[in-house]
């Protein structure tokens, strides 16, 4: 239940509040920010399925081919939920890096399939977009957690007990 009320506030700001903080060009990307929190705390079949289903609904409305943020969202989802099975969840260092490599492994996988093979245009995408975009998202969600956990006295990003 917590898990959808989070997911519908990550809808509604990335539809209506992130257009608002463009930097450059640069947006956050709440979606795969709440994919990764998924596969982080739920697993990796809540976080594969919350992915696909988060990519799903953004592709609806995405002008790249339908599925594509379906995969690229399934595919952190899963990978974040292995990798991060065992690690302490609470350290800022440690959220950092989940953040900004789970938003660079979507990247990957998006821009490949976007760009269709042609290497430059990888590159560039992957210099002048993907790189500002994980650390202006990864920046913002952490600033997101910071607020949330010291106004609900609680860690939202818990260690395994």
């Amino acid at each position: 239940m917590r898990d959808g009320i989070v997911l519908a506030i990550v809808l509604i700001l990335q539809a209506t509040v992130v257009f608002r903080m463009e930097i450059a060009g640069i947006r956050p990307d709440l979606l795969v920010a709440f994919v990764v929190y998924l596969g982080w705390m739920r697993g990796p079949v809540a976080g594969t399925a919350g992915g696909f289903i988060v990519g799903l609904i953004q592709d609806l409305d995405a002008p790249g081919p339908l599925g594509l943020n379906a995969l690229s969202k399934s595919l952190v989802g899963f990978l974040v939920a292995k990798a991060g099975f065992r690690v302490h969840r609470s350290n800022l260092g440690v959220r950092f890096a989940f953040f900004f490599v789970a938003m660079l492994m979507h990247d990957v996988v998006y821009f490949a399939v976007s760009t269709s093979g042609d290497l430059g245009k990888f590159f560039a995408q992957m210099f002048f977009v993907a790189l500002p975009s994980a650390l202006y998202t990864t920046a913002i969600v952490l600033l997101i957690l910071t607020l949330v956990e010291s106004v609900s006295k609680r860690l939202l990003l818990t260690d395994e007990a």
